[in-house]
């Protein structure tokens, strides 16, 4: 099979796999969300949000290199793997231990410290397979991380299931969800180890490279966590935790979306590595094809979902949840820019600018917390979700300018008006039958968004082409 194939493959059973996936996860909010109610999910959401920031800290920018390293002709593999995730433990077990200790000086409930100090637990197990993942994007195996993060879904649920029978508190719902790190982890390195056989490895000299090239990045991960958790976090500081429930419901929706670019650009991340020194014809042509599938994916998410909008918040967690419509609303429009800065951010990768990332992102993390500091004592929940917003505009914004500066790359809006026009139809029908449920609304909407595309003319085969079928783009083969 060539890798185009096996890209178009790998591409499918990712996005099948993660639809299961993601389909778990909202079950599991929406357990949590009617047992433990607003004040018990925003502390609940408190203690994810904590330990997320242990977990950008403890990142130290490995997974980015590891994959572009491992992609490259010639590569030591082996080598590679076996000390980026040796160094990525080490480093993770102090910085979870240090977080666990320090959390005990906060100002949170004894309930909120002791779950962030068993959920340190499963955020380190999480980010330490995160290092593997690269193995599985290179050799396009991501059918197996996608089996991995499915069982371990299922133990949490399972178990939380049983919680809710026992009557059992919401750090009960911590421990289940670090079991199901356990399972997803264990998996992840037996699957990872039958590709490339990793052991632990304390190459100090090696270490000493690899942190010097991955800085840059660990720097832009814990200003990209500034506003990616720290909204959560001043909002739990700065108001009541049922406002902290609202947002995180919103919330919620948002991150089980941006699953769809990380998962393609992930996928394709070694051919931009590869191209970029082999072919740059061909690399412009795999980030304009990228960028115009995003359009056609992100458009008609941020429309469709907008008006679902309440329709999703009530199937997610109930009537008592209502106002996070508004807030979902608004991080939908932040998706859409996300989808574009993460094609972005990696091609600053892949040409080695990292730098200009973590300036980038420096830049987005000081404008995300003066906002949050106008927006949320004003507006709360509303305010976060705006700032999100507003921030992820700037950032993707600043990242297109720096890539026209360094290598004249002009992104491509070629599909945008049959895409906009596709998407106010389908918003047409949805609104009209609004009155049917949220499932045949998705599905009517969805048959109504690509049929009236493929009207329009806005697929291209062209960009199909690019990565799922054979061309005589002189490209070479990856390993």
């Amino acid at each position: 099979m060539s890798v185009k194939k096996q890209i178009a493959f790998n591409s499918f059973i990712s996005v099948f796999s993660r639809i299961v996936y993601t389909l778990v996860s909202l079950v599991i909010i929406g357990v949590m969300t009617r047992y433990l109610g607003e004040k018990g999910f925003g502390e609940y959401s408190t203690v994810l949000a904590v330990v997320y920031v242990f977990t950008v800290l403890a990142d130290l920018g490995l997974y980015a290199i590891t994959i572009r390293d491992i992609s490259r002709s010639g590569a030591d593999e082996i080598k590679i793997v076996s000390n980026s995730f040796t160094l990525r433990a080490v480093a993770g077990l102090f910085l979870f231990t240090a977080g666990s200790l320090i959390i005990w000086f906060l100002p949170y409930s004894t309930e909120v410290k002791r779950g962030i100090a068993i959920g340190s637990l499963a955020y380190w197990l999480f980010s330490n397979i995160n290092v593997l993942l690269g193995v599985f994007q290179k050799n396009l195996k991501m059918i197996l991380v996608g089996l991995a993060e499915l069982i371990g879904r299922l133990v949490q649920l399972g178990l939380m299931l049983l919680a809710v029978k026992l009557r059992l508190g919401f750090v009960t719902f911590i421990w289940a969800m670090t079991i199901g790190a356990l399972v997803h982890a264990s998996l992840v390195i037996i699957f990872s180890r039958r590709i490339v056989p990793f052991h632990l490895e304390f190459d100090f000299v090696y270490w000493k490279k690899l942190l010097k090239e991955s800085f840059p990045l660990a720097a832009s991960s814990v200003l990209v966590m500034f506003y990616f958790k720290f909204d959560t976090l001043m909002l739990s500081l700065m108001k009541p935790q049922e406002d902290v429930g609202i947002y995180s419901v919103a919330y919620k929706v948002l991150e089980n979306l941006i699953f769809l670019p990380a998962m393609f650009v992930g996928l394709i991340m070694p051919l931009i590595s590869k191209s970029f020194f082999d072919n740059l014809a061909y690399f412009k042509r795999i980030i304009n094809s990228t960028q115009r599938i995003f359009i056609v994916v992100a458009t008609p998410l941020f429309f469709g979902g907008a008006l679902l909008a309440k329709k999703i918040v009530m199937l997610l967690a109930g009537r008592n949840f209502l106002p996070a419509t508004g807030v979902l609303v608004i991080l939908l429009a932040a998706l859409t820019a996300i989808f574009f800065g993460t094609i972005y951010s990696s091609v600053l990768i892949a040409i080695s600018k990292q730098k200009l990332l973590t300036l980038t992102y420096g830049l987005g993390a000081v404008f995300n917390f003066g906002l949050n500091l106008f927006f949320i004592p004003r507006f709360s929940y509303t305010g976060a979700a705006i700032t999100t917003f507003l921030t992820e505009l700037l950032v993707t914004i600043v990242m297109a300018w720096l890539l026209y500066r360094e290598i004249k790359f002009v992104p491509s809006f070629r599909p945008v008006w049959p895409v906009l026009a596709a998407s106010l139809l389908m918003s047409w029908i949805i609104y009209w039958l609004r009155a049917l449920n949220l499932l045949e609304l998705v599905a009517l909407g969805g048959l109504t968004y690509f049929l009236s595309l493929y009207a329009f003319g806005g697929i291209k085969k062209e960009d199909l082409k690019l990565f799922f079928k054979d061309e005589t783009i002189a490209m070479p083969n990856i390993p």
